[in-house]
């Protein structure tokens, strides 16, 4: 008898993991295409150092503000660095298109040729949102499947709590 329960207690919590995972958005695809977004210009913060310093949370909590000011504007970022533990080095500049920051705010510009851009488009909560490596694998196999020149660059364009758009440029 308490095999049968166990038994059932067990379909019924990977039953309910699998319908919460659904839920969630963890099976949706991502979604990629070829985009011109033609000149991106981004003005924001670099970063460099561990994940849990202090310049990292007040560069995020600086870009934040500036896009609350601006509604339409959304949070952008570049992982030039990925940290793989909580104690390695990182490297990210997170910013705004340029049009949403005032001169007086001495920010950092990047700009980018983006007329042939590889654009994933992800909807998931971030829980179940797909990382960084299958994304990036994803946009390298579309553009061999379709001839393009492999991107260096990604940049990671926030729309929503759960849904990113990856924009990948050659340089």
């Amino acid at each position: 008898m308490k095999k049968i329960l166990i038994g059932i207690a067990v379909v019924f919590f990977f039953g309910f993991g699998f319908f919460l995972f659904q839920i969630m958005g963890g099976f949706n695809d991502i979604k990629v295409e070829l985009v011109d977004l033609g000149t991106l210009e981004l003005s924001g913060i670099r970063f460099r150092g561990k994940p849990q310093d202090e310049a990292l949370r007040d560069a995020f909590v600086r870009i934040e503000a500036i896009q609350k000011e601006n509604q339409e504007s959304q949070i952008h970022t570049i992982y030039y660095i990925e940290p793989a533990g909580r104690m390695d080095t990182m490297e990210v500049f997170v910013g705004l298109e340029k049009k949403w920051v005032s001169k007086e705010e001495a920010l950092e510009e990047l700009t980018f040729a983006a007329e042939q851009s590889i654009v994933a488009r992800i909807k998931a909560h971030r829980f179940v949102m797909p990382g960084p490596v299958k994304v990036k694998s994803k946009i390298l196999d579309f553009a061999r499947e379709n001839n393009l020149p492999e991107p260096r660059i990604f940049i990671d364009r926030i729309l929503g709590p759960d849904e990113v758009m990856v924009i990948a440029v050659k340089e």
